[in-house]
């Protein structure tokens, strides 16, 4: 008679039952599920019905089989969004770079920073170029106003590390009062769009929106930065700018007017 795995940790359980039904999609029943991992039946039992209640397993009604449930599918699609961002953005990137010939950019905030995920340059001989390895801090140009706005990162950024720092000044137009970059987060939070007049460097432009998954998050901020005239750039790139998000969005699965909880 083998023995039972009476000592496996509750998580180490949960790994394992999932591991087998990802191995038979046909669904496997609580007492094979047992045999098959050499656990108690008891420990199964109770194991199956609160994973089953919670959403994680599904049980067949007609056949009492379990198979994997729908909030791992939901848990697995919010990992494969913010995985396949990059990729889903870059053609809608790719040609309003084009079109417009300047760069396009797409940021993503992590902990207290913004990391760009991938960017397309202008064909211009004098042109805004990105450094490998570049990352900024969130409250520095267009992209990371707009997602200290828009997503948790952001919030816990706000609520967490921004009392405790000093803004660092880039440029004789970096937002480092806190009061006043507060009020602008504010505004970006309605409006959705956001902008950097010199912030990070003088003569650099940018304007800012974001791109939603599925959920209805915010995954991800599309940008162009560029040099010249602000006020008629700025307005020629708005609504281009806005078709491009638009249509990232809807790759990712974002239906607008849908009521996101």
């Amino acid at each position: 008679m083998e023995k039972q795995n009476s000592a496996v940790p509750a998580l180490d359980k949960m790994d394992l039952i999932f591991d087998l039904l990802t191995r038979t999609p046909e669904g496997l029943s609580q007492s094979v599920i047992a045999s098959e991992l050499q656990l108690p039946k008891a420990t199964v039992s109770r194991m199956i019905n609160r994973l089953t209640g919670q959403g994680y397993l599904e049980q067949d009604h007609l056949t009492g089989l379990y198979n994997l449930g729908a909030k791992l599918l939901t848990l697995g699609n919010i990992v494969n969004q913010r995985l396949d961002v990059a990729a889903l953005a870059a053609p809608h990137m790719k040609e309003l770079a084009r079109e417009i010939d300047e760069m396009v950019k797409l940021s993503i905030m992590r902990g207290d920073t913004v990391y760009p995920l991938c960017s397309f340059e202008s064909r211009k001989a004098v042109r805004i170029t990105l450094d490998s390895g570049t990352v900024y801090p969130p409250y520095i140009g267009a992209a990371g106003k707009l997602l200290l706005a828009l997503t948790e990162e952001g919030r816990l950024y706000r609520q967490n590390v921004l009392p405790s720092i000093v803004l660092k000044s880039y440029s004789p137009y970096t937002i480092a009062d806190k009061a006043k970059l507060e009020e602008v987060i504010d505004r970006i939070a309605v409006e959705k769009i956001a902008y950097d007049h010199q912030e990070e460097s003088e003569g650099i432009y940018a304007i800012a929106m974001p791109v939603f998954n599925s959920l209805g998050e915010t995954a991800g901020a599309v940008s162009i930065p560029f040099f010249g005239d602000f006020e008629s750039k700025s307005e020629n790139y708005k609504s281009r700018l806005k078709a491009c998000t638009d249509m990232i969005s809807r790759s990712m699965g974002y239906e607008r007017g849908k009521v996101y909880e």
